[in-house]
């Protein structure tokens, strides 16, 4: 958002630079800092949004001059850049051509190059993920007693996703976080992630909401196992399980992320105990964390033999039951 580097934040009033998680209001367009938006809960010009209330530029052209280090406009009574920190030449030295007459020169600026030039000079670079995991969990960077490191060692590739899932989380107060992945494949997620309880939680759960079916199946095919419901009975119990089935799913969705920190933390918590050293605790981590498509192909194993045991309880009518599937 090149449009907003060296602008107050609207939350702290302190310059947003090229090293900020910058977030704009959708409604007035206000610049805050990501911590700064999190920590308010909304836009501080909430109130006068219904009056149609637009965030300008604050600074006049004349008080902008062109950083020759970053390429970003920047105040010309400062001595250093309010975008990237660079000193400033002296007031009449030849700039580089204005950036700011259109919006296409911003594209066209090389930011790997900028950012080469601050690892050689020596410059800290800093990493967005790691601030907003220290506004979360404090300058130790531990969640549930356990370092950053170490939860991206056991998560895999997709930490970064997940660590500003907890982070937002941690600073929303709140153990929701929607997962679409837990919501529509279920049981099938946390055998992915390695979350084995509630995997197996969840997977009998289904079994329970699916027990509706199963009468009904041995009730056609005059099965002695049978019990004796009603037809009105059967389909108001069918019913119930789809509801809960259907609650389940979006409870699965809100708190799966949640779920998955617990049973990641409670295994990490172990693996630290018994690797004490840090290589091998890093690559125990690495094993036994990440993903598994062998859990998910075992689940469908499962459900394949849980499947075939149930025909053996079926009745002699297996005609009937054909007819009910085919017509």
């Amino acid at each position: 958002m090149p449009k907003y580097y060296g602008c107050p934040c609207e939350g702290c009033g302190k310059p947003l630079t090229l090293q900020d998680d910058i977030v704009v209001c959708p409604d007035c367009g206000a610049p805050y800092h990501r911590d700064c938006y999190e920590k308010l809960g909304r836009c501080i010009h909430a109130p006068a949004h219904a009056a149609g209330y637009e965030w300008k530029f604050p600074y006049q052209e004349s008080e902008l001059c062109t950083c020759p280090a970053c390429g970003e406009r920047t105040l010309r009574s400062e001595s250093v850049c309010r975008c990237c920190g660079a000193a400033l030449p002296p007031e009449g030295a030849q700039e580089p051509a204005d950036r700011a007459d259109s919006d296409e020169h911003s594209e066209e600026f090389d930011y790997s190059t900028f950012y080469r030039q601050f690892q050689e000079t020596g410059t800290p670079q800093v990493d967005p993920l790691r601030q907003t995991y220290q506004a979360a969990f404090g300058k130790e960077e531990v969640m549930d007693g356990i370092p950053c490191k170490d939860w991206a060692d056991f998560i895999g590739p997709a930490s970064p996703a997940y660590l500003s899932a907890y982070c937002r989380m941690q600073l929303s107060h709140t153990k929701t976080s929607m997962s679409f992945s837990a919501m529509l494949f279920g049981p099938f997620y946390f055998f992915y992630r390695k979350a084995w309880k509630p995997a197996f939680a969840f997977l009998a759960a289904e079994l329970v909401l699916a027990l509706p079916t199963f009468i009904d199946l041995l009730q056609v095919t005059d099965s002695s196992l049978s019990p004796g419901l009603s037809t009105s009975t059967l389909l108001t119990l069918s019913r119930v399980c789809s509801v809960l089935s259907f609650l389940l799913m979006i409870v699965r969705g809100l708190y799966g992320k949640w779920l998955y920190r617990q049973s990641a933390a409670e295994k990490i918590r172990r693996i630290r105990a018994e690797f004490p050293d840090a290589a091998q605790r890093k690559a125990v981590l690495c094993a036994q964390g990440g993903t598994s498509w062998a859990a998910v192909l075992g689940c469908l194993v499962l459900l394949m033999v849980i499947g075939s045991a149930f025909t053996l309880l079926l009745g002699p009518n297996v005609d009937a039951l054909i007819h009910l599937v085919y017509g």
